[in-house]
């Protein structure tokens, strides 16, 4: 696979992404919690796994049982910080600030694994977070962040470690789909744990046919389809480049949020929005092919 190709397959991902936020949105709107929709969707997630791919599940070796145990556990704590974070915030601005976790990512493969980032990289990111900061109004409120920013973006550091893991140690599995087995399990075993822990007082409020719809294309769309896309993709292209264009999830779940009317068009949600999207264009643009470039130098 060419990373152009790649590279297009992680965008796929990005706008499915984006369209999680409005599921989300909308299974915490009838009633559900975090623990109650991680369950759900990670319990159809493993059946839909069973169904289609049992014979990759049955040759899973040790070393994809030990990478989807790390996966799902990282997996399954992102998705919890973030999911109970859209509780207290819009869809919106919980998009924005989890794209954190691509300034974190390089960070933490700069430090681990001892990976310098390209050049044009240090002016790439704090050219996408100033847009994120832009767009999500963090600036206008003095900086502060609500407890719903701040369980987001706790969330971005283990996004940022999913994003790594899926590049370097998920490619390496027998097959993707083995991987999203595992995450799907551990997704709903957790799932269930917590929302029996921590939501039964919960469960008598939950509309349970509006909220089971948008979490099945939770399961379906997001944790299903477009995992399996990423594990796939990212083997061909490299972790910045990945982490920008699944950046724009956030662009595409702002732009879903303002056609269904949960968050209002704004000048700063669109340029934000633009300045993100040039940040991402710089990234996926080799500079020195540039015309003006080549006669500069």
């Amino acid at each position: 696979m060419s990373k152009r190709k790649a590279n297009l397959l992680l965008l796929t991902v990005a706008i499915l992404w984006g369209a999680s936020y409005i599921f989300v949105r909308m299974a915490i709107n009838a009633g559900m919690h975090s623990g109650m929709i991680n369950a759900v969707r990670g319990t159809m997630c493993v059946v839909g796994c069973l169904v289609v791919f049992s014979k990759s599940i049955r040759k899973m070796t040790r070393f994809d049982f030990k990478v989807g145990l790390l996966m799902g556990i990282t997996n399954f704590v992102a998705y919890y910080l973030q999911t109970d974070g859209l509780r207290f915030t819009t869809p919106a601005k919980n998009a924005f600030i989890t794209t954190m976790y691509v300034a974190i990512s390089p960070i933490l493969l700069w430090v681990f694994w001892h990976e310098r980032p390209q050049r044009k990289t240090y002016f790439v990111i704090p050219l996408a977070l100033i847009g994120m900061g832009i767009l999500t109004n963090v600036t206008a409120s003095g900086l502060a962040l609500n407890y719903g920013d701040i369980l987001t973006l706790i969330s971005s550091i283990f996004w940022a470690l999913q994003l790594i893991f899926f590049g370097k140690i998920a490619s390496k599995a027998s097959s993707p789909w083995v991987i999203i087995f595992m995450i799907g399990l551990i997704q709903g075993l957790a799932g269930w744990g917590v929302a029996f822990a921590t939501e039964t007082q919960t469960f008598v409020h939950i509309h349970w046919l509006q909220a089971l719809i948008p979490v099945a294309l939770l399961a379906i769309l997001v944790t299903f389809i477009a995992q399996g896309l990423q594990i796939t993709a990212q083997k061909y292209t490299d972790a910045t480049s990945a982490g920008l264009l699944l950046m724009l999830e956030s662009f595409f779940a702002s732009v879903l949020s303002v056609i269904l009317g949960y968050d209002t068009l704004t000048h700063s949600l669109i340029l934000g929005g633009i300045i993100l999207l040039f940040a991402n264009a710089i990234m996926q643009t080799d500079l020195h092919r540039l015309p003006f470039l080549k006669r500069a130098n």
